[in-house]
């Protein structure tokens, strides 16, 4: 059929307005709110972990502070007392049960003074030397007389221009050893051949007894000043002006020598020290003459535990068993030495003393450490009963919640308090 038209269905299109929309975007928002959820419980734990953090890190601190500082300090007051002293005392070398004793120690110099030589003269002067005398014949003590004669084994003979006493034979570390004192000798002639380098000497005048074999004697110093000949001499008034003032400077250089050598744990008392002095061979030397002075001082020396333990057995009374005690202000006493001595050749020393002594007694500090070690801050009643010598203690522990000691005893600190003087 000829311009027949048909109706044109077109196909079927999709309208936007008949597109059906889905419902998706609940879906999209729950999973934003799963990744919120998941976010928040990720920062609470981060937060709970910075905590956890910081919390053991204030542990670990205070545990490590607690350690570094930690420890403890006891103010100790020992038992104390000031003694009036007044009175005389003797003390001896060889000290018996209760007695004191004392020790000597010895200094020496040499001076010289230039002097203006007034004339010559012919002179025979006498070679000199310092010896060690040996004692090793029995513990008894030996006295050498005057012009006592020492024998080089060429056969030259030297003398001793005074008496003195060779202590006998003493134990020293288990083992026995000859007692010894130092001697002055000169040579039996004057001349040069006198003067001599070190060497041994025998005692002639035992020969023939036990006594020859277990004394003799070594050069401590060589032999010099022997001469023959002439010699620029000084006036008389001049060498005993320049002798003087030499004795003078040597008296106190010696005193000071003294003081700077004595062993750390004695006394030694100026008044204690004696001086003796010896004239040096003059030298020449062109149109002068050198003047030569010899000083040697003799110290009496006491061990100062012993010295404190003395005086308080003579002052407080008899000390408990195992008491020390310890003087605090020695420069408070004075020690007067009646008559002129020879405490460095005799046996015994006699003295006055007098003024006030403070008196400290002592305990074992290493010892008390060891006992408080470790133990509860209440035990210390129990410990300070084995020192009867500490009459009150104050304990401070570090840290403040601690209750007992430091196991390391050199974390225990120790304050001796004195009340006085």
């Amino acid at each position: 059929m000829a311009g027949e038209f048909k109706d044109i269905v077109p196909p079927d299109r999709r309208s936007i307005r008949k597109v059906s929309v889905s419902n998706s975007r609940p879906h999209r928002r729950s999973k934003v709110h799963a990744s919120e959820s998941s976010a928040d419980g990720e920062k609470k734990s981060s937060r709970f972990g910075v905590w956890t953090i910081a919390i053991g890190s204030v542990v670990v601190l205070a545990l490590a502070f607690s350690y570094i500082f930690s420890g403890a300090k006891v103010e100790v007051t020992p038992k104390q007392r000031t003694v009036i002293v007044d009175g005389e005392f003797e003390s001896y070398k060889n000290a018996g049960f209760g007695e004191l004793a004392y020790e000597i120690m010895t200094v020496e110099r040499e001076l010289s003074k230039a002097v203006t030589a007034t004339g010559e003269e012919d002179v025979l002067e006498k070679a000199s030397g310092k010896l060690l005398v040996y004692n090793d014949h029995s513990s008894a003590n030996q006295r050498l007389i005057t012009n006592t004669r020492f024998e080089t084994p060429e056969g030259l003979v030297y003398r001793i221009n005074k008496s003195v006493v060779v202590p006998g034979q003493k134990k020293e570390d288990g083992k026995t050893v000859p007692g010894s004192v130092e001697v002055t000798v000169y040579a039996d002639e004057p001349g040069e051949k006198y003067n001599i380098g070190l060497t041994d000497f025998t005692i002639p005048g035992f020969k023939g007894g036990p006594r020859f074999e277990t004394f003799y004697a070594r050069s401590k110093s060589s032999m010099t000043g022997g001469f023959e000949g002439v010699k620029k001499i000084v006036d008389e008034e001049d060498e005993a002006k320049a002798r003087i003032a030499l004795q003078a400077d040597l008296r106190e250089q010696l005193k000071s020598d003294a003081r700077a050598q004595k062993p750390e744990n004695f006394y030694l008392f100026d008044s204690a020290t004696f001086v003796e002095f010896e004239a040096g061979q003059t030298k020449s030397s062109g149109s002068n003459a050198e003047v030569v002075e010899k000083g040697t001082l003799y110290g009496v020396i006491f061990e100062r535990e012993e010295f404190a333990k003395f005086l308080a057995e003579n002052t407080v009374g008899a000390l408990e068993k195992g008491d020390t005690v310890e003087l605090l202000t020695p420069e408070n006493l004075t020690l007067n030495v009646p008559g002129n001595p020879f405490p460095w050749s005799e046996e015994s020393f006699s003295f006055e003393l007098s003024g006030n002594a403070y008196l400290i007694w002592t305990y074992s500090e290493d010892g008390l450490k060891e006992d408080l070690a470790g133990k509860s801050k209440s035990a210390i009643e129990t410990v300070l009963s084995g020192y009867p010598s500490i009459t009150s203690t104050n304990v401070v522990v570090r840290p403040f919640w601690k209750r007992s000691f430091p196991e390391e005893e050199d974390k225990i600190k120790l304050e001796r308090i004195i009340t006085a003087p």
